[in-house]
């Protein structure tokens, strides 16, 4: 069991590492304007989905730990950047928590049944949950900034 612990530390970290390398490469070189345009109502800048998907990760890896962080998820909503530098060093400082944490999950985390606090679905999950739904909602939103870049430079083009 440990070698899977290992395995899991370690696929953890790899996928992490390469969703802050992609959200890097997707801020780096971009002005607050673009960092802070919604495509339409009710829909999310690139600055937002930055702070919250980090909020996220940070979030649902410790709940996974037993020690779930209290963040203030509406807050990450708001996130407004006034150039890519800010972002940058968001994403450093989670990629550099991040390892940290995952180390210390165990096999009874995995199968631990965990809460995170006021969790709006008020969702009971084990520890391997926290963890796998982290790593699926990183890939969603890194899609969603994917996609709002491309319709920034779109609109861009046509001004």
């Amino acid at each position: 069991m440990a070698d899977a612990i290992i395995a899991i530390r370690t696929g953890m970290k790899m996928l992490a590492a390469e969703h802050h390398q992609d959200m890097r490469e997707i801020v780096a070189g971009r002005d607050a304007e673009a960092l802070n345009w919604r495509p339409g109502p009710e829909t999310n800048s690139l600055a937002v989905l930055v702070i919250h998907l980090l909020g996220a990760e940070h979030s649902c890896v410790s709940t996974a730990l037993g020690s779930p962080v209290d963040r203030d998820r509406d807050a990450e909503f708001q996130a407004v950047a006034s150039g890519p530098d800010e972002l940058l060093a968001e994403i450093d400082r989670i990629d550099e928590l991040l390892p940290g944490l995952i180390d210390q999950i165990t096999a009874d985390d995995l199968e631990a049944m965990r809460t995170r606090p006021n969790d709006r679905l008020d969702r009971e999950r084990p520890g391997i949950w926290w963890l796998l739904h982290s790593m699926r909602q990183s890939r969603e939103h890194i899609g969603q900034m994917l996609l709002t870049i491309q319709l920034y430079d779109q609109q861009q083009s046509r001004n």
